[in-house]
């Protein structure tokens, strides 16, 4: 491949594509997108990839077979953008010395690439996008203000004054609703102990959005949470899945 700067292109150009259907995982104690190899010869087959490399060959190659995605591919591989994993099943993670986890499936770095249909890799490659840059932005722009802040009007820092301590008391409201919330589970059991115990607000501390958070009001035993109801869906889904 005469172009340097070709496995750069397209990586930047595939790294989020859709036809991957990545996943996230555990790799090296940190959260990575990992994909199939078959997945990624299916985005050099996509529209995107073609509109560009008609408009430019030089740097984003054409793929007419198989044999030319997996030279493509290897490019990749030899300039570390992407890298060949193992995924674990749980009763490996031991072996490894790994903790087993239910959302992430832990990875393992693979010896050798064979670029087989199903084979895992993970991106070793994770391009800046729009929100990086404005979030820096504002880190700095928020420690400028803070450092500033004796020289803002008195009419700003009353403002600030009084949204700190707004703050300040829907923090207190929320630890207030989880003892109160605590004591009336323990209260309940002596009535609805078969039912799991009474429940404000079950998903509170659940791992969903804020307004999920306090959605329903009540709730008996773990059968209203959230993280029970996406455990039961994705157990449907693999009954669906044996059934087909």
């Amino acid at each position: 491949m005469s172009n340097p700067q070709t496995p750069v292109a397209v990586a930047s150009l595939l790294r989020r594509h859709k036809l991957l259907k990545q996943r996230q995982g555990l790799f090296q104690a940190r959260h990575v997108d990992f994909f199939r190899y078959k997945r990624f010869v299916r985005a050099l087959n996509s529209t995107e990839y073609k509109s560009k490399s008609g408009n430019q060959p030089d740097l984003y190659p054409a793929v007419d077979d198989e044999d030319d995605a997996r030279k493509l591919f290897i490019e990749l591989i030899k300039a570390q953008l992407v890298v060949p994993c193992k995924k674990l099943h749980s009763a490996e993670c031991k072996d490894h010395g790994l903790k087993a986890n239910k959302d992430y499936p832990n990875l393992l770095l693979s010896e050798k690439a064979t670029l087989q249909p199903d084979e895992y890799y993970t991106w070793n490659y994770n391009p800046k996008t729009l929100t990086d840059y404005l979030l820096v932005a504002g880190i700095v722009v928020g420690i400028l203000a803070f450092v500033c802040y004796p020289l803002w009007p008195a009419s700003m820092r009353r403002v600030v004054y009084y949204v700190s301590l707004a703050l300040l008391a829907l923090i207190g409201l929320f630890f207030a609703v989880a003892i109160l919330r605590f004591f009336v589970y323990l209260l309940s059991l002596a009535t609805y102990s078969e039912k799991g115990g009474f429940w404000l607000f079950p998903n509170l501390f659940e791992d969903c959005g804020v307004l999920e958070s306090f959605k329903p009001l009540y709730g008996f035993g773990e059968i209203d949470c959230y993280s029970y109801i996406k455990k039961m869906k994705k157990r449907k889904r693999k009954s669906d899945k044996k059934t087909q």
